[in-house]
C-alpha cells in the first residue's frame, strides 16, 4: 500500500507544480478508508491529455475519443489519470457509480465527499450514488458492478433499495461492451461466489446472462453449494463456468445445447478461446466420471485433452456426488484414469511411424496415422509391457483390416 500510495502522492505534487487541480478518486479512497489493501490507483485532474503525456513519457492515452483516459503504470499496478468533468471535482462526484466510490483524497489528507458516502463506507453499504435510475440509464453494467462489490468487498452488503431500483429498471445488458460484461463476471467469481450469484438473482439477472439457469430455488442452492465447493478447491475459473450451462442428459454430443451455449457466451465475454472450449467440453463430460467405468472413453478423452483437463473434470464432478453410489462410481473412474495417467508417460512401448512402416512393409499415407493413434490408446487400456506388445496388437488390427 505504501509504494502505491506514494507513487499516486508524486502524481499528485507533479501535476500541482504545473498549477493543476488533482485528487485521488474512488475505489483507492474507498478500499484506504476501509483498510483495505488497494490495488490500482484513479486520479481525477484539470491538466489536458497533452500535458500528460509530457509530464509522465511512460504513460500513453488509452479509449475512445471523448472517453480517453492517460494510463501510468507503476510497480505492480497502475494508475489511471481521468480528465475532470466540465464542472469540475464536485461533478466528477456526483456522476460516480455508488456512494462508496464517490470520494476524493488531495495531498493535503483532506478527503472530499458527502456525508452518506462516508456513512456508506463505515456502515459497508453499496448504494447507487444518486437515483439508481439515473446511474443504470448511464451504464447498465452497473448492475452487475453491484453484484460484483458484493462479492469482493469483504463485509459490504448492497442496499435493498440499490437491489430494487435495478430489479426495477431491467437494465440491457446488450448495450454493454460483451468483454465488459466477461471481466465483472470474472472478477465477481473470483470473490465471494455465492454473494455474486445471488445478488446477480436478486437484480433480475440471472437468466440474462446464464440463459437456461436453473430457475427452481433448489436447484439454485445446489449450484451455489458447488460453486462454492469450486471456490474452495481453488478450481480455475473455465471449471467454475462450466457448471453454469445446463447438460442435456443422454451420452454428450458436439450438439449439445448448454455446452455449445457456454463456448458461444465465453468467447463473446472476450474469454480466451482455450478457457471457452475448455469450459464446454468440462460441461460436456462433467457426467462421465460418475457414470459406470468406460474405459475407451476415457482413454479417448485423456489422450485428446491431456491430464490437466482430466483433472479439472474429476475436480468439478465431485461437486455433483449426490450420495454413496455416485461417489463409489468417482472414486472407480479416478482410480481408471490415475492408472492411464501413469501409462501415458510409458513412450519407450510406442514405435514411430518408420518402425511401423518397416514392420509391416506399408507405403506412408493415412493408415500410418490410424495406426499410431490406436496404439496411444492401447498404451493407455489396457496397457502395453513392449514394443513387441504395440507390434502384436498392430498386427492383429491389420489382419482385421484385410478380413473384415
Amino acid at each position: 500500500m505504501k509504494d502505491l500510495l506514494s507513487g499516486a502522492g508524486e502524481i499528485l505534487r507533479r501535476l500541482e507544480e504545473e498549477g493543476g487541480e488533482a485528487v485521488i478518486v474512488g475505489g483507492m479512497v474507498r478500499d484506504l478508508l476501509c483498510g483495505f489493501p488497494p490495488c490500482d490507483a484513479d486520479i481525477a485532474s484539470d491538466a489536458p491529455l497533452p500535458v500528460l503525456a509530457s509530464l509522465f513519457p511512460s504513460g500513453r492515452i488509452l479509449g475512445p475519443e471523448g472517453m480517453q483516459v492517460f494510463l501510468l503504470p507503476f510497480g505492480e499496478g497502475h494508475c489511471e489519470v481521468f480528465p475532470f468533468p466540465r464542472g469540475g471535482l464536485r461533478d466528477d462526484l456526483a456522476r460516480r457509480d455508488f456512494t462508496v466510490n464517490a470520494l476524493a483524497l488531495r495531498r493535503t489528507g483532506e478527503v472530499e465527499g458527502s456525508r452518506r458516502a462516508l456513512a456508506d463506507i463505515a456502515a459497508r453499504v453499496i448504494r447507487f450514488n444518486g437515483p439508481g435510475a439515473e446511474r443504470l440509464a448511464e451504464d447498465p453494467l452497473r448492475a452487475l458492478r453491484l453484484a460484483r462489490f458484493a462479492a469482493v468487498l469483504p463485509g459490504f452488503v448492497p442496499d435493498p433499495g440499490a437491489i430494487r431500483e435495478c430489479r426495477e429498471a431491467r437494465p440491457s445488458l446488450e448495450r454493454c461492451a460483451p468483454e465488459r460484461v466477461g471481466r465483472e463476471i470474472r472478477l465477481g467469481l473470483e470473490g465471494n461466489s455465492r454473494i455474486f450469484l445471488e445478488t446477480v438473482k436478486a437484480c433480475g439477472l440471472l437468466d440474462v446472462l446464464f440463459p437456461g439457469m436453473p430457475s427452481r430455488e433448489f436447484d439454485f442452492s445446489r449450484l451455489c453449494r458447488i460453486q462454492e465447493g469450486l471456490a474452495r478447491e481453488g478450481a480455475p475459473l473455465e471449471v467454475r463456468a462450466a457448471a453454469f450451462f445446463p447438460v442435456p442428459g443422454g451420452r454428450p454430443s458436439r450438439s449439445d445445447d448448454g455446452p455449445s451455449r457456454a463456448e458461444e457466451t465465453l468467447l463473446a465475454w472476450k474469454w480466451s478461446a482455450r478457457s471457452a472450449s475448455e469450459a464446454a467440453e468440462l460441461a460436456r463430460q462433467r457426467r462421465l466420471p460418475l457414470e459406470a467405468p468406460d474405459p475407451e472413453r476415457t482413454a479417448a478423452l485423456l489422450e485428446a485433452r491431456g491430464t490437466p483437463f482430466m483433472d479439472s473434470l474429476f475436480l468439478l464432478s465431485r461437486q455433483y456426488c449426490a450420495g454413496e453410489h455416485h461417489f463409489r462410481r468417482w472414486s472407480e473412474n479416478r482410480a481408471l484414469y490415475v492408472s492411464m495417467a501413469v501409462r501415458a508417460l510409458r513412450n519407450d512401448v510406442l514405435p514411430s511411424g518408420a518402425e511401423i512402416m518397416k514392420k509391416f512393409s506399408l507405403a506412408p499415407g493415412p493408415l500410418i496415422g490410424e495406426l499410431a493413434d490406436a496404439v496411444k490408446l492401447r498404451r493407455l487400456h489396457p496397457g502395453l509391457g513392449s514394443k513387441e506388445d504395440a507390434f502384436r496388437f498392430l498386427e492383429t488390427l491389420l489382419r482385421q483390416n484385410r478380413n473384415p
